[in-house]
This record gives structure tokens, sequence and C-alpha cells, in this order.
């Protein structure tokens, strides 16, 4: 494993120091994953000093490979980590960019499911860490299928490798059964065709022949195995199957659009903040500002512009019901402008078979 690529795995942790507590125990149970090299963790305690920790965190968690949201009452009442984290880490996951597994800390209403819908919370039975005696039995089972799922590789590295390890395993025994059974119906045949006195002079020259016939079969039969098996991984593990954090690549630009506005501050456009309310139409599905990768189905009518600019050169009109994809986001704001508003501007491509979920 050491040679692969380390899954990043993020926590998603209210400041009650209860959760805190918890989720540095669920952290031991974890730690022979990093020791062996399988995952790296990352939590906002990490935050270096001097560092904005929206715009860390928000790097983070659009890096991460595995989120995991700490459950709890405090989590749910956390505006940060209900109304933003939760909702961009979810864009992740549907675009299938990361894998979102919810852990249950401690007890609360079952609303909290509505924002992390159709995906599977830890432990598996149903309960909250605080409802087992010990808590180790419940990090452990945690920490078990955590396991399964980073081994499994959400990073772009580990698909290419475990398929060809299965490869391996089928064609070589497969091979050596192959090579064996034709053998002896080569020995048998040579045998049959040689016993008489005047061939038994060819017998050695004839297997000779036909064992290096056979060589050549068996070569082109396991080539031709291993090709079409290959062509199939990489189908599966290319970014229209297995999205990585470039699959954003694989669509081509048509151009600009303006997504909404968002508040004007020191530290820039930070993916995941509240998009704002206007008098225009909402034109995407989402109400925080998108990250690259996000996949959408146009709501309303939109200039497509050359740039990132209202007064850039006018491309066309994109129509409602227009399947696009976010390749980049940026901020606009005006020349001397006194605007507490800024503006949203993101470049799109149309949407194929590389951009579906």
């Amino acid at each position: 494993m050491s040679s692969t690529k380390a899954i990043k795995v993020l926590y998603c942790c209210s400041d009650s120091d209860k959760d805190e507590k918890l989720r540095e125990e669920l952290e031991k149970h974890l730690r022979i994953l990093k020791w062996q090299g399988i995952i790296t963790t990352w939590d906002k305690s990490m935050i270096g000093a001097g560092n904005e920790w929206e715009s860390e965190t928000y790097g983070q968690l659009m890096t991460a490979d595995i989120i995991l949201p700490l459950i709890s009452s405090d989590f749910v009442a956390s505006d940060e980590n209900w109304n933003v984290l939760a909702k961009l880490a979810m864009e992740r996951h549907k675009a299938r960019q990361a894998c979102v597994i919810p852990i249950r800390l401690r007890p609360v209403d079952n609303y909290w499911k509505v924002a992390f819908p159709n995906v599977t919370a830890l432990p598996r039975d149903g309960r909250c860490v605080t409802d087992w005696k010990p808590y180790d039995r419940a990090f452990k089972s945690i920490a078990e299928d955590i396991r399964k799922v980073a081994e499994k590789g959400t990073g772009s590295e580990f698909p290419i490798q475990n398929s060809l390890q299965q490869i391996r395993a089928v064609v070589i025994p497969v091979a050596r059964i192959f090579w064996n059974l034709t053998s002896a119906f080569v020995n048998m045949a040579i045998t049959i065709f040689s016993s008489s006195p005047g061939r038994l002079r060819y017998r050695k020259r004839n297997r000779a022949k036909f064992r290096a016939i056979l060589k050549i079969i068996i070569i082109v039969v396991i080539a031709s195995v291993f090709i079409h098996q290959l062509s199939n991984l990489l189908r599966s593990s290319s970014p229209e199957s297995e999205p990585t954090l470039n699959s954003v690549q694989q669509v081509t630009s048509i151009g600009w659009i303006k997504i909404g506005l968002t508040n004007n501050t020191s530290r820039g456009l930070i993916i995941g903040s509240p998009l704002l309310k206007t008098s225009d139409p909402q034109i995407i599905d989402t109400h925080l500002v998108p990250a690259p990768g996000h996949l959408f189905t146009l709501k309303g009518k939109v200039d497509l512009r050359e740039k990132k600019s209202p007064s850039s050169r006018l491309l066309g009109e994109l129509q409602p019901g227009e399947k696009l994809k976010i390749l980049d986001v940026k901020d606009l704001v005006e020349p001397s402008s006194s605007s507490p508003y800024m503006q949203v501007w993101g470049q799109v491509g149309r949407c194929n078979q590389a951009c579906n979920r």
C-alpha cells in the first residue's frame, strides 16, 4: 500500500468538547491505517496559526476523498456545519468526487438524514457511538468499515492496482490449467499418430513442433483475454465512470455564465459560501457557491459570455434544461465599486457521457 496515493479523510466536527473528545477516540482507532500509509486525516485543530480557518477548511473539503460528518446535536445546531459544509460535501458526493460517511456520535433527531440522503451512516446498526458500552466497540466497527472503503480506493491509483491484481488472480491459474490440459492432449495425439514403426523416428521432432505451436496458441489466448480485461479496466477507472479530482478536465469549455452574487469580503471568493437571493431568477440548483466539477441542469435562460464579464463578447444564450458542468469559478468586483456583493461567474461545458453522475 505504501506505493499508492493515501486516501485523504476529513472530519467535519462541531466545536463541542464532547464531540472533539469522541473524534480523538475515533482518530486513535484509525491510527493504524495512517501508519500503513492507507489514509491521511485532517481536522480543524490542524489549521496553522495565522491561516484563515474558513478558506483552509473549504480547501481541505474540496480535496478530501472521504468526508466524515460527525453527527450530534451540536453539529446540527452549527450553521457552518449544517448549512454550508454538509451541502458542499454532498455536492462532491453526488458528483462522485468524494465519499461522504456520516458518523453517529450522539443521539439527535433523525432529521439530520435530510442533509445526507442515500448515504450509509456508521455504526451500521443504527445506534450512536454513545449507545455502545464501551465506546471502543463502536469505534472498532466504524474503523473496520472505513478501512474497507479506503482499501477499495477513492484515489485514482487504487482502482487500477486492485483490478490488475484481480486480472492476475484469474488469468494465471486459468493459463496453468489450459497449459496442462493442452499438453496432455498434444502428448496423447502425438503418441497415437506416431505409434507406427515408420513414424517413431519423427516423434521427438513432432513433439517439439507441437509444443512450439502450443506455446504460441496459449500466448495469443492469454494476451487476448488480458487485453480485453485491461480495456474494461481502463473504461471503469476512467473519469467517465470513476470521477476523480481531475475529472473536470474531461469537458470542453463553451464560455462563462453569471451564477449569482455572494458577500464581498476581504477573503475573496469562498467555495461553499451562500449565494444571495437577487432579482434575477435562480439558474443553478444550489444556494452555495459551487465547486469546479459541479453538475447541474440549467433552471433559466442565461447569456453565455466569452469571459467572466457582462461586457465581454456574447457567445449565445443557454436555454433551461441544458446539462452543464462547472469547470472554474471566479469572482468579479466592478472597479471602484463599494457594493457589499461580488458577482460569481462560472466557466461551463456541456455534459456528455463523461458528466454522468
